[in-house]
């Protein structure tokens, strides 16, 4: 594994993530597969993108990896401090 650095999210990373979500929200319609399926095609672009003097595919790999796991562990507490999951 590549020794990674974590870092708090800024107030702008904070705005991009809610703008992703009212994004997300204006496309409701669509089944929630679908905007995932969408959703990890546009991650895969954003991995084709980066500057690969710097980051290896398989460091952005590590980076998506990370941090859908964090995502995933972030909604599953929402979800359980709501009551939606048994404790």
């Amino acid at each position: 594994m590549i020794p990674m650095k974590s870092k708090k999210p800024s107030a702008a990373h904070e705005a991009f993530r809610n703008d992703m979500i009212a994004t997300l929200r204006k496309h409701q319609h669509l089944a929630a597969d679908e905007l995932l399926a969408v959703a990890a095609y546009f991650v895969g672009q954003l991995v084709a993108l980066q500057d690969q003097r710097r980051m290896t595919p398989a460091m952005a790999m590590q980076v998506v990896a990370s941090n859908i796991e964090a995502g995933n562990q972030h909604a599953m507490a929402e979800v359980a401090g709501a009551g939606g999951l048994p404790s």
